[in-house]
């Protein structure tokens, strides 16, 4: 009999702008066939979620064996929401939910109390870190509830207010998941046991976890000396968390206060000064954006030779430190299927982790990309995707994406045997 997968099925669901990919490792019987469950979210609000967790229920034969929620982003996890598809994807009964090492309830809740002392992590500067995380999210969530007064003509919705929504906390699908699996979820960082690796319901599978790094690996607390980015300035969000601890966080006046009546010789003023502050909202925004796809979990699955790359939203910040370590090179140089990062932004294939997938060459290398287009930037220096690294992921891969499709799921195989 057979101890390890003959083939493994990756479903990758069109969410719109989002991730929801389903692994399911084939074995030949009396072994049942096993499926994980990779991220649930959209943003773009049009994909029929209800629709597609009854599609991921009838693919894993209503039963998963894992979750995994790569980072707190709501177009990864707004579908663990019970308004959207997690009460369906519950009764698949996972045997357990895995989440990065920022998610863990018992560190974050309120930033004084820290579960990851056991990593050798500072105090002080790991409840700053959650106090700064709190402070980020009540800031988005101000910037929604502000950002509707900037729309222009046709009251359509913002650039602004589609980022803004996306880093607010999900607290709906955030519940949900620390309760839906069988076992006690798992918060990991780089180098951590998995947690997904079993003899006997997933014999032959290997996964290694390639990031987030901890504040004590990445020594954050050393760069943010010397960085302006406002996601690492303790100084600054500690005053903001300051204000959400006594219920005075009020980033913008009330919409009532600002559309109170201007003074004619005040207008001209009004708007410019407005115009500035939506601008520097904006800057600040895409700084939280890509601070939270900086805790996306890495996870690297090998199966019979076989190595499946799945980085969630990771940017440079994340993978410096994995990139930086002993053997990196040697493991990862062999990639078959590489999930591509933060649904083709410039800044999340970092060129040196490129340069490692040997299988290149020949086009040996499978990617794949769940994104849609113009959903944010539209500039080439922050469009998502970038069309220079589309280019490159065609010339250098079989591609595999959902821009412009809108079937429900793109099914990849992948031979093991």
């Amino acid at each position: 009999m057979a101890t390890k997968p003959i083939k493994v099925t990756i479903r990758m669901f069109v969410v719109g702008f989002g991730d929801c990919f389903l692994l399911t490792f084939h074995y030949e019987p009396p072994l049942k066939d096993q499926s994980i469950l990779i991220d649930f979210g959209t943003a773009s609000g049009s994909a029929d979620m209800k629709g597609i967790a009854a599609k991921i229920k009838e693919a894993c034969g209503e039963k998963l064996y894992a979750v995994v929620a790569t980072h707190r982003h709501k177009d990864h996890i707004s579908g663990f929401s019970d308004k959207s598809g997690g009460a369906i994807i519950a009764s698949c009964e996972p045997e357990i939910v895995i989440q990065p090492w920022t998610e863990d309830p018992k560190a974050g809740a309120n930033a004084t109390s820290a579960a990851l002392f056991k990593k050798n992590q500072p105090a002080q500067a790991t409840q700053v870190y959650f106090a700064s995380l709190n402070a980020m999210q009540a800031y988005a969530q101000s910037v929604v509830d502000r950002a509707s007064l900037w729309r222009g003509p046709g009251n359509q919705t913002t650039r602004l207010e589609k980022l803004a929504s996306n880093n607010t906390k999900n607290p709906d699908a955030v519940q949900n998941l620390q309760k839906m699996g069988s076992k006690p979820p798992k918060f990991l960082a780089y180098g951590d046991p998995s947690g997904l690796e079993n003899s006997k319901l997933l014999p032959g599978v290997k996964v290694t976890v390639l990031g987030p790094p901890t504040l004590k690996q990445a020594n954050l607390k050393k760069y943010a000396k010397n960085s302006d980015e406002y996601w690492i300035a303790s100084k600054y969000w500690g005053l903001q968390q300051r204000g959400v601890e006594k219920g005075k966080f009020k980033l913008f006046p009330g919409a009532a206060a600002y559309r109170s009546a201007i003074p004619t010789e005040m207008r001209w003023f009004v708007q410019h000064a407005d115009a500035a502050l939506k601008k520097n909202v904006l800057g600040i925004v895409r700084i939280l954006d890509n601070y939270l796809n900086n805790t996306s979990l890495i996870l690297l699955f090998e199966v019979a030779g076989k190595k499946l790359l799945f980085p969630g939203d990771a940017q440079l910040e994340n993978w410096q430190w994995a990139l930086s370590q002993k053997g990196i090179k040697e493991l990862l140089h062999d990639v078959d299927v590489y999930k591509v990062g933060h649904h083709g932004s410039r800044n999340a294939t970092p060129h040196k982790l490129w340069d490692f997938f040997d299988k290149r060459k020949g086009k040996k290398l499978k990617t794949l990309m769940s994104t849609a287009a113009g959903v944010y930037d539209k500039s080439e220096d922050g469009k998502v995707p970038s069309t220079n690294l589309v280019k490159a992921l065609k010339s250098g891969s079989k591609l595999e994406s959902t821009l412009g499709k809108k079937a429900t799921v793109v099914p990849i195989e992948v031979e093991v045997v």
